[in-house]
Order: structure tokens, then sequence, then C-alpha cells
């Protein structure tokens, strides 16, 4: 149960941040984008099941804040969650590294596949701009933030994990 309330705590938290902060903090007309960070931490933490659950529903709150398609981040957040969850199952959980590398990866395909489905939406084809003004620097802005962002994610679901084994850290 408590650790529904920390999902449920970080979803808003990280929606309040995006709709107040995170604008004013923009780099080169970028902010960062920290629910897909949470998405691939919580998959890589958690495993496959709870990265979906927790990528559905934080694509969906994304959904209700800049969707141009309802159920397009909840998807993508989804599917996030779940490939970044199946093949880290037995990942030592401390290194931090891989998943600086898994947001930079995982942010480069989520931001194609935008720039795909934003394609079939809108008709702009220049995908070299994109690349360069939007894909980029915002791979480079969220990749920045995953490693302080994982280890946040990694303390509290440590504490979560130690409560319910009856340990008090």
């Amino acid at each position: 149960m408590v650790r529904v309330f920390a999902m449920i705590a970080l979803v808003l938290i990280n929606f309040i941040l995006q709709t107040t902060l995170f604008p004013h903090l923009s780099i080169l007309g970028v902010t960062p984008d920290t629910a897909l960070i949470l998405i691939v931490s919580y998959g890589i933490l958690r495993g496959e099941i709870e990265g979906a659950i927790f990528g559905f529903f934080t694509g969906l709150v994304q959904d209700m804040l800049v969707g141009m398609i309802i159920g397009l981040f909840a998807l993508f957040g989804f599917l996030t969650g779940y490939m970044c969850g199946k093949p880290f199952k037995d990942f030592f959980k401390d290194n931090y590294f891989l998943p600086f590398a898994v947001v930079v990866i995982v942010s480069l395909v989520y931001q194609f596949t935008l720039y795909v489905t934003t394609i079939l939406i809108t008709g702009q084809i220049d995908f070299w701009h994109y690349f360069i003004t939007i894909m980029l620097p915002q791979t480079i802005y969220t990749a920045s933030l995953s490693i302080p962002l994982y280890s946040l994610l990694h303390v509290i679901n440590a504490k979560i994990e130690a409560r319910n084994r009856g340990v008090i850290e």
C-alpha cells in the first residue's frame, strides 16, 4: 500500500514540477523529460509489471497535460516501463551508469517516435532540424538529470522495501 502511495506521489509531484517549475528552467527552448526518467528508473528498480503500470499512469497524466492524442503518452509510458523492466530483473540496482545509458537511448527512441507520430498529425518533415533543435538538447538535458533522479528513486524504493520486510533503516 505504501508503494502505491509513493507511486501516486511521484506522478503528482512530477506533474506539478513539469507544469510550474520546469518551463522556467528551459535550456535552448527544451525542458527535461523527468517523467521519462521516472518511468525508466521505476521499470529498472521494480520490474516490467510495475514499470508498465507506473509508465501508463505517468503517461496518462502527460496526456492530460500536453497530449494531442489522448492515450499516446500512456501507451509510450506503458511500453517504456515494460521494456525497461524486462531485461533488468537481475541488474545490480546500485549501478547508476546503466540507468543513465538507458535514459539516453530511450529518450532518443521516444523523441523519434513522437516525431513520427507528429508527422502524421502536422505534416512537418524536416527531421534534421527537429533532431538538432529538440531531440538532441532534450536528450542531453534529460540524461543530465537521470542519475540524481534515479538515486532518489533508488533510496525511496529501498526504504519501501525495508518497510515491507519490517526492517527499519
